[in-house]
């Protein structure tokens, strides 16, 4: 920082008194500035700990909410069970309380982002469908590549697929123009 001229002059300058009374006031200017260096790294390693306490503590407590609506409808069905087997009530009611559970528990998940895929009469589309079978159809009403069962429903949550619906996809004979093609 200093050039040799310049020390020089200073050290000519300046009595010895004088230098060993600005060597202190820098060391203690040093010592000042590495108290606030080890405090700031201190602060930022406690801020570091603090995040990911915190992150931690949000991932064990992310599906509360979710939760807290299942809860009921669990409630429901250990209801229905119970009813079924007693023997009070007959098949068709516990089988009419067992769809309204479902249907409790479709829009519960539905309040969470959770879509099923409507796949029969769509064209068959393969990163929303997996096509489990391929079936021969000569109805002209019926497209080449249409979903005409599904095996398995898809559902995405919100706008990302969880899984593909599972389907059968209509296929068309071959035209004599296309079995020649094929040779």
């Amino acid at each position: 920082m200093f050039d040799d001229d310049n020390t020089d002059e200073l050290a000519e300058g300046a009595s010895g008194e004088d230098l060993h009374t600005r060597v202190t006031e820098l060391e203690g200017e040093l010592a000042q500035a590495e108290d606030r260096y080890l405090r700031a790294a201190a602060e930022l390693r406690n801020y570091r700990q603090r995040v990911v306490e915190q992150q931690a503590q949000q991932m064990q407590y992310a599906h509360e909410q979710l939760i807290s609506v299942l809860l009921p409808i669990l409630d429901h069905l250990e209801l229905a069970l119970q009813s079924a087997d007693d023997g009070q009530q007959s098949p068709q009611e516990v089988l009419a309380g067992v769809k309204m559970i479902y249907r409790q528990l479709g829009e519960a998940l539905e309040q969470f982002g959770l879509t099923r895929l409507d796949a029969v009469g769509q064209q068959f589309d393969p990163q929303w469908h997996e096509a489990i079978e391929r079936r021969l159809i000569e109805d002209e009403a019926i497209s080449a590549g249409q979903i005409i069962e599904e095996f398995r429903p898809g559902y995405k949550l919100h706008d990302r697929l969880l899984r593909p619906a599972e389907v059968c996809v209509c296929t068309r004979p071959e035209t004599p123009e296309e079995a020649r093609a094929g040779e």
